[in-house]
């Protein structure tokens, strides 16, 4: 934790500290499952995407990606290889951090 204001917080160090937790907390330890590897890759993902596109283009491609991934879960492009546990933590992590960005975003997906 840091003394700095809250108010100087960036996605970037948010999307590291829920990283940083991922792979070193001792509460759930990283075991390396599907879930925690969809959570990983989303993380990392969205983390090299934050210092390189605007607001805009982050939110666009992440609620693309999510419409893509919740079709894929609800069968519509599923295939019997597919991992559920993976994209379905992949799908929920990225929720989880559009949701800071723009809260209406958690509704929004749920109408698409």
């Amino acid at each position: 934790m840091s003394n700095e204001p809250v108010s100087g917080i960036k996605l970037s160090q948010i999307i590291e500290r829920k990283l940083s937790f991922l792979l070193s907390n001792e509460i759930s330890p990283w075991d390396g499952d599907n879930y925690d590897l969809g959570e990983r890759d989303a993380l990392q993902k969205m983390l090299s995407d934050s210092a390189q596109m605007s607001e805009k283009e982050f939110e666009e491609k992440y609620l693309a990606e999510v419409n893509r991934l919740k079709k894929r879960i609800e069968g519509k492009d599923f295939s019997e290889k597919d991992n559920d546990d993976y994209y379905e933590s992949f799908s929920n992590t990225l929720v989880s951090i559009l949701a800071l960005i723009t809260p209406a975003n958690l509704y929004d997906l749920e109408d698409e």
